[in-house]
């Protein structure tokens, strides 16, 4: 399975259909999702590979209508979904694994190929640990 990579207008797309309108802003953090008002933010100045991601775990909140809660084990598991959503979105098997057969298994290079951050590859990784080890066999 040839793998077609996820673009931009493909993630502005996926916010269109989900009543999510898209903005920036200057400094502070990556991204942030309003609930209230349906939208997302991105940092001006990010990185291909760091906006792709922050959309996409932005995305994650905005499908899952997360909201800011004040109680630490929920953020976290709002936070921890939201990086699974987005990898998956932006990540499949046959891309992933040929970036790290090509870069020896390292991190940053493949996914600097991959256009992600380290973060959201090694997402990727922790969900599929078994898929990883059967790439070494």
């Amino acid at each position: 399975m040839v793998h077609q990579m996820i673009t931009n207008p493909d993630l502005h797309r996926l916010a269109d259909a989900l009543g999510v309108r898209l903005v920036r802003h200057n400094g502070g953090p990556k991204g942030f999702y309003a609930h209230y008002a349906r939208t997302i933010s991105t940092r001006r100045g990010l990185s291909i590979a760091a906006y792709r991601s922050t959309l996409a775990h932005e995305l994650g909140h905005a499908y899952y209508k997360d909201e800011p809660t004040d109680n630490e084990h929920y953020s976290r598991k709002q936070e921890r979904r939201a990086d699974q959503f987005a990898a998956q979105l932006l990540l499949d098997e046959d891309a992933v694994k040929a970036a790290m057969i090509w870069h020896n298994e390292h991190i940053s290079p493949a996914a600097y190929e991959l256009e992600v951050t380290e973060h959201l590859l090694k997402t990727w990784l922790a969900q599929h640990r078994a898929l990883k080890n059967a790439w070494a066999a």
